[in-house]
């Protein structure tokens, strides 16, 4: 997985060295910390993999596409950066790979896609192959390669993605870049959810709006077996405590008023408290939250769910206690995939569903303040000892600590 990430000069991160990730990484800080900005940053990173950082590449991955002026820092008391810089560490099976990028794009006379005035990827200390204003590098056996290629490689176009699949890069280095270039953010809509309005970002299992959402349902549920992957089905519906069932189904206008617009197959729930034969809701009535719920639970129990992954706004539609319990879940389901997520939030009572002593979850704190000039700062919660002692001993959860300004990030109003 993941386990370094540098930031320079992206946005208000103007320098964010060597950020150590865990499995499960929960951002939290006020609005405009910069919490967005650092998962769209690996977006930038994922889109100069694949070859192209351009609007199309940028979108498909979750990023809002923004002019040159708006993506390099210019923070009115810093040097103002030319080039925005990102780089990201992985491990896997006892090996290392490291890929780094520095992006330009003039602000006066922008064009459709950056310029890479660096590039480089590394197999531990080794350096594979690299790129810079004085020419490619690489050993003798990749140059070979290179030399057979039958034009100059343009500015805007990644050397790596012309390379990668030589089979000097396998191992590391080939799992880091495929990493990077899957990974998406993910920020569902409720009319996207209720199945009402199209996903311009479809993906494998969901789309990034939340398209797509009754398919990887009926992938995951076992209805006879009471599963929902490998989560127990009825853990899921206890976080619903109006639901009594849930399934996929065809369109009906038994269901569905045929005035609302509908896809092929659609969500339905059992309303344990109303009357048999009237208590099935079809996405377009149901609750918005219980949405929300399924959406983030697919994605971490789905297997084709994407190896690095981000959702932004986790809470979102969520009663607070509700979010605290979807975290429990959502985190269950998340180390028994094997997978790696970045999640960001407003809710502090999502921070009372992670388990910090577990070192593979991990809470960081984003804020930007005047001591910084406004660059945003990110730094890991660890919890002292003294502060549990003393949490325990009070009766408060992590979600007091927080609301008291003993972890940072609280916003300043």
């Amino acid at each position: 997985m993941l386990t370094h990430i540098t930031i320079e000069g992206f946005k208000s991160l103007l320098k964010i060295p060597d950020l150590e990730l865990g499995q499960v990484n929960v951002f939290i800080g006020a609005n405009g910390s910069g919490k967005s900005a650092f998962l769209e940053a690996l977006g930038v990173l994922g889109a100069a993999v694949a070859g192209r950082v351009e609007d199309t590449a940028l979108r498909s991955r979750g990023v809002r596409p923004g002019v040159p002026a708006l993506y390099k820092t210019s923070l009115k008391d810093e040097r103002y950066r030319r080039v925005i810089s990102l780089k990201a560490v992985g491990a896997w099976d006892a090996e290392t790979a490291e890929y780094s990028v520095a992006l330009d794009n003039l602000i006066e006379e922008p064009s459709d896609a950056w310029t890479y005035t660096n590039e480089m990827l590394r197999r531990g200390d080794l350096r594979l192959i690299g790129r810079s204003p004085a020419g490619k590098n690489a050993p003798a056996d990749i140059l070979e390669h290179l030399s057979g290629l039958s034009q100059e490689l343009r500015p805007d176009a990644g050397l790596i993605a012309v390379v990668r699949g030589f089979k000097e890069l396998n191992g590391a280095p080939h799992t880091l870049l495929q990493v990077l270039e899957d990974y998406a953010i993910f920020a569902p809509t409720t009319p996207v959810l209720r199945g009402i309005e199209p996903d311009a970002s479809q993906r494998e299992p969901l789309g990034l709006s939340g398209g797509r959402l009754p398919e990887a349902l009926e992938q995951l549920l076992n209805s006879r077996r009471r599963q929902f992957g490998d989560l127990d089905l009825d853990d899921v519906l206890e976080l619903l405590d109006w639901v009594a069932d849930v399934d996929v189904t065809p369109p009906s206008n038994q269901f569905l008023s045929p005035n609302v617009p509908s896809l092929r197959r659609f969500v339905r729930f059992t309303d344990r408290w109303m009357r048999t034969g009237r208590n099935r809701l079809s996405a377009y009535d149901a609750s918005e939250g219980a949405l929300y719920v399924l959406f983030m639970l697919i994605l971490a129990a789905h297997p084709k769910s994407p190896q690095l992954f981000a959702i932004d706004n986790f809470d979102q539609a969520m009663h607070p206690t509700l979010a605290r319990q979807v975290t429990r879940l959502f985190c269950q389901a998340m180390l028994a995939s094997q997978r790696q997520v970045l999640l960001t939030t407003h809710n502090p009572l999502v921070l009372d569903g992670l388990n910090l002593n577990n070192p593979a979850i991990r809470l960081f704190a984003v804020e930007r303040t005047y001591q910084t000039g406004g660059a945003t700062q990110i730094h890991r919660v660890e919890i002292a000892p003294g502060v549990l002692a003393e949490a325990k001993e009070k009766g408060w959860t992590l979600s007091d600590l927080w609301v008291m300004g003993r972890i940072g990030a609280v916003p300043n109003l």
